[in-house]
């Protein structure tokens, strides 16, 4: 059956506004089933791969992005805070010292005293203020999750890549030899008369080949090297990385199915519900500013004409006063208008996300799944080249077959070669773009993160 996407973290608060609004998001059967095993918070365990751990260590401690985000985190909190203190009342101190000259005498006047102001907040104008304050950083911090999961993401792609290509550099110059060899056999039976020289130079070019797609294949793992140092925040010349390019067994594909609330830990999605909830309360902050504020006010006051004397006597005083906002030219209406457009813009966006989070979460499973599938049809097929070089290699030898059907059989194994130790990577990638479409438990170490209330 259906099942619907609730509000990811609608249930604590209610809305403040009247404005109609779809509150759902549909999401496919499949998302309802139950799936594996959760995924270990720091999710590159899920490799059980040394190397991986100690990359996404430095990842985390020296990514300008993850940098930068957290400076955003506490800029975001900073000002929740300045705008939480609209709550409290205002308290200064006042100081002020006057000489009069008249008729040649000088007169010294010296006043001192404390002022108090506070807004009665009758209509909550404050409040959904500072409630949008607060979960708009609440949602910086939403980003900052994300912002870690994309992060160490692309730099275990970037680190497996790498290795896929060291991999491939390897199979290359062994194909590359394997291919001088049986050149160097035709040279033998062209110098005795048996093979012709279009073979031999057929088998030439091959090589050369051979040497082209090692040149490529060189110039994409430098720029894979550079790529990886950039995401960790070094530059490539100091990137340090073990050597060799040892393939790690990707653990079993969780079952079909993902559940909702594996969606839900998507911070992406927590971030863009947060994100309208915030702009909802600038609505309900917006429509109250057309009210009365009421504000009190209070002051005590000493004057005197001497420093020493000047706090022997007091002056209070206590106010209240009234603003009624009559004529704007339509500025406030127009700020309520504005509000709750921008209260649908955030909704539209938050629905867009949700989509589209669960079209990335389809197709990283049928990716992995199709990658899997397209392996096993590969080691089928290198097996059965390789079975057709030995063959025809031998019977050339023994003047059989033509020489073309071996260059064709050579070129084919090959092919399927390198096809098959693409394949073989790929699942492993694969898997690094399900587990970021899950939010796979990139957890964010700040221990200052505020919880919402609701």
């Amino acid at each position: 059956m259906t099942t619907v996407l609730v509000a990811l973290l609608g249930s604590g608060c209610s809305m403040t506004t009247d404005m109609p609004a779809r509150e759902s998001v549909p999401l496919p059967p499949g998302f309802e089933a139950t799936s594996g095993e959760a995924l270990p918070e720091r999710w590159w365990r899920h490799f059980d791969d040394p190397r991986l751990d100690a990359l996404m260590t430095t990842a985390v401690q020296e990514s300008f992005t993850l940098a930068a985000a957290q400076s955003r985190l506490r800029q975001a909190r900073a000002a929740a805070r300045i705008q939480g203190a609209s709550r409290l009342p205002t308290l200064d101190g006042t100081g002020e010292a006057a000489v009069t000259r008249q008729r040649g005498e000088n007169t010294e006047q010296y006043t001192g005293g404390f002022a108090a102001a506070y807004e009665l907040d009758l209509w909550g104008r404050i409040d959904a203020a500072t409630q949008a304050a607060s979960l708009e950083s609440l949602a910086v911090g939403r980003d900052l999750r994300a912002a870690g999961i994309t992060v160490t993401a692309e730099a275990a792609t970037a680190f497996y890549s790498l290795l896929r290509q060291r991999a491939r550099i390897d199979l290359l110059q062994a194909q590359r030899e394997n291919n001088r060899q049986i050149a160097g056999l035709i040279d033998v039976r062209y110098r005795n008369g048996q093979a012709q020289l279009d073979e031999l130079l057929r088998q030439r070019r091959l090589v050369e080949a051979s040497e082209a797609e090692l040149a490529t294949a060189r110039a994409e793992a430098a720029a894979l090297r550079n790529r990886l140092a950039a995401l960790l925040g070094r530059s490539p010349d100091a990137l340090e990385l073990p050597g060799g390019h040892e393939f790690v067994e990707v653990p079993a594909a969780p079952a079909l199915g993902i559940p909702s609330v594996w969606l839900n830990r998507r911070p992406d999605l927590q971030a863009a519900w947060l994100r309208v909830r915030a702009a909802d309360a600038e609505v309900a902050a917006a429509i109250a500013a057309r009210y009365p504020r009421l504000d009190l006010t209070a002051s005590l006051r000493s004057t005197s004409d001497s420093p020493s004397t000047l706090f022997e006597d007091w002056i209070q005083s206590l106010a209240a006063g009234l603003t009624v906002p009559l004529f704007r030219g339509g500025a406030l209406a127009a700020e309520v208008e504005r509000n709750r457009a921008a209260r649908a813009v955030a909704f539209n966006e938050y629905a867009r996300t949700v989509t589209e989070a669960v079209a990335e979460v389809g197709t990283a499973l049928s990716d992995e799944r199709y990658a899997r599938e397209r392996l096993e049809s590969l080691d089928r097929q290198v097996a059965l080249a390789e079975q057709v070089v030995q063959r025809l290699r031998q019977r050339y030898v023994n003047g059989v077959v033509d020489y073309l059907d071996v260059l064709s059989a050579l070129t084919t194994l090959q092919e399927a070669q390198q096809q098959r130790l693409e394949a073989r990577w790929a699942v492993l990638l694969r898997r690094i773009d399900l587990i970021r479409t899950i939010a796979g438990g990139w957890e964010q170490t700040d221990t200052a993160v505020v919880e919402e209330t609701g």
